[in-house]
């Protein structure tokens, strides 16, 4: 008899330490999702284990993804890191279906304490978008807009608070005039008005001032008058600037005025790609003119930073990087792509492949998409596509390319 209880015993806790295992792979399935952008593979994922045992534990699941690290591809960073800050609240946002209110003045564990209560992801992100329309609109009537972008077509804010926010980012910049010095002009209050911040990130502006030709760049951007005026002294008290309230959001800001490359990639927010885009430039200029070992270690930095970000926008400017006639550099662009889990860095990928005539590139750009391939499904219909044409100058490479990750068994969601 003690025997058999022992046996039970010993069984049962077998049967407790699998579940474990179980749950822990699922969890660090979910890590990985977030990690890598997959955003798509996330929500399938949420929404199985929402039908099959509830959205209170998809919502454990996805609070625990938090605490796990993912694998980063070999130069990106360390071995393996936690989440990025910012990623994740994007991420978690972008799975409520509040993209755009990320911005407003509340935690991860605020929000998950929100929607821990309610029955469905359906009904979670109902009651948090009311939450995030009531705080944004607060928010903006406190004059803090930063970050607040109405470009992105995948905002979930609605009609009558993105009028609110759209006039109030006009008058804040109308009602702004700058310092200026000796050819100078201090474009920090500019950093701290959303319209600015966008028009002086997507110009690669660094830094605090500007001359008066770049300054006339600006204007043009924005489209709005900002006068300027003659001082001896160009300084402006941060103080009396309207800071971010998201203390995330603050260290965004500091950090792409900076162009702090380290912080950006440890935040991770798609709001660094005009940041990162502007970085990569410059060292692609000072490397094309000095070919030294120091400048392109400063591109590699760059381009990690970017597969670290992960933001969409990052596949079109790699794509052109991919294609460069200088193979150190085509070579880390098409190993970036390769970690881009999407239909658009595998499409890139196969055109580059029918296109090229160099050997190493050929096989670079073929273990990228066989990288690719082991996250997105889609990968291998992109192939197949592409040998049917008739203008592939490796269509013997790519017909067996196809033959051999379509032998791979799709087990990654088993």
């Amino acid at each position: 008899m003690v025997e058999d209880e022992d046996r039970k015993s010993i069984l049962r806790a077998v049967k407790e330490r699998v579940k474990q295992s179980e749950e822990l792979q699922l969890t660090q399935m979910i890590t990985d999702a977030i990690g890598e952008r997959r955003n798509r593979d996330l929500g399938d994922l949420i929404s199985q284990i929402e039908q099959d045992r509830g959205w209170p534990i998809a919502l454990k699941h996805l609070s625990q993804a938090r605490s796990l690290p993912y694998a980063l591809p070999v130069g990106a960073g360390p071995h393996k890191t936690p989440i990025e800050d910012l990623k994740y609240r994007e991420t978690i946002f972008a799975v409520l279906d509040c993209n755009g209110f990320e911005p407003i003045p509340i935690t991860i564990e605020e929000i998950f304490a929100i929607i821990e209560s309610e029955d469905s992801l359906i009904d979670a992100s109902q009651s948090f978008h009311i939450e995030c329309e009531s705080m944004a609109i607060k928010q903006i009537e406190s004059g803090d807009m930063l970050f607040f972008n109405l470009t992105n077509a995948d905002n979930s804010i609605s009609v009558s608070t993105a009028e609110l926010i759209e006039k109030a980012q006009h008058d804040e910049v109308v009602s702004l005039s700058l310092n200026k010095r000796s050819g100078l002009v201090n474009v920090l209050p500019l950093w701290y008005c959303e319209k600015g911040r966008q028009a002086l990130t997507q110009l690669g502006i660094h830094g605090s001032e500007i001359n008066t030709e770049m300054f006339d760049v600006v204007i043009s951007v924005i489209q709005e008058e900002i006068p300027t005026i003659e001082s001896a002294d160009v300084y402006v008290k941060e103080q009396s600037l309207i800071h971010p309230s998201n203390p995330l959001y603050r260290k965004l800001l500091t950090s792409i005025i900076n162009h702090d490359i380290e912080n950006l990639s440890k935040l991770s927010s798609k709001h660094s790609y005009y940041t990162l885009k502007s970085i990569l430039q410059n060292s692609l200029d000072c490397y094309e003119n000095s070919q030294s070992s120091s400048d392109f270690r400063k591109i590699l930095s760059c381009v990690n930073a970017h597969v670290r970000v992960r933001a969409p926008e990052s596949i079109i400017h790699l794509e052109e990087l991919a294609h460069s006639k200088d193979m150190r550099i085509s070579t880390v662009a098409i190993t970036a792509l390769g970690n881009f889990y999407n239909e658009s860095a595998a499409a890139a990928l196969v055109d580059l492949l029918c296109a090229t005539k160099k050997n190493d590139i050929a096989k670079t750009t073929i273990r990228a998409i066989k990288n690719i391939s082991n996250r997105c499904f889609e990968t291998k219909y992109i192939v197949k596509n592409a040998t049917e044409s008739s203008s592939c100058t490796n269509s013997g490479r790519l017909k067996r390319l196809y033959k051999d990750i379509w032998k791979e068994i799709d087990d990654y969601y088993l």
